[in-house]
């Protein structure tokens, strides 16, 4: 990886895992911003995945935008009462709603992997994109703070001046300030990215 004042790569050995805020589970957080914050003291925006072993309720997060995907897995039925139902029939189909919604899970197909964004909606905008690159670079961003997570596969992800890095599945970069981003990947390679773009209300 090609280091710049903007760029941060993290792995799996950097995350760290806690249990749900309703004890239901456990997840893994990958990054949190600011830094040190917790799920109780005003975090603007976090990134986490988590097993979902059983049907249940989700945690409520009042004032916070959500965005869920499934990472694997058979399948999951979103139920927010009032405010409708959403299937996420298989992985990476990203649903957006509120956390103040109440939500319910219910597995379709035996556990899944979920890839969940949320950030406070009084100061942040956040935008989920699903990227497959191939053979040609495909655009990310911009924006000024872009995550991007490697869902699949093997990319090579370039920004600025000659800056660039290679992510493997389960690998995060953030890039702040970074202007025009693009994504590679091998043309037969079935690879998945993750773009998260934040934006200052």
């Amino acid at each position: 990886m090609t280091q710049g004042p903007r760029w941060t790569r993290l792995g799996p050995g950097d995350y760290r895992t806690m249990p749900w805020k309703n004890g239901g589970g456990s997840t893994t957080e990958l990054l949190i911003e600011p830094p040190g914050a917790t799920l109780a003291a005003g975090f603007l925006w976090r990134l986490s995945m988590a097993a979902v072993t059983g049907s249940g309720p989700f945690s409520t997060f009042p004032g916070i935008d959500r965005t869920l995907l499934l990472l694997d897995g058979g399948g999951l039925e979103l139920d927010h009462g009032p405010h409708g139902r959403v299937l996420l029939a298989g992985p990476l189909e990203p649903a957006r709603f509120q956390g103040d919604w109440p939500t319910g899970g219910r597995l379709l197909d035996g556990p899944c992997r979920d890839f969940n964004v949320m950030s406070d909606r009084a100061r942040i905008r956040h935008e989920v994109a699903v990227v497959r690159p191939g053979g040609v670079p495909a655009p990310l961003g911009p924006a000024p703070t872009l995550l991007v997570f490697c869902a699949r596969g093997r990319v090579l992800v370039r920004a600025g001046q000659g800056g660039q890095a290679e992510l493997l599945a389960g690998d995060l970069l953030r890039l702040e300030g970074a202007g025009a981003v693009s994504a590679q990947a091998a043309p037969a390679d079935a690879s998945a990215l993750v773009a998260v773009a934040i934006h200052p209300r």
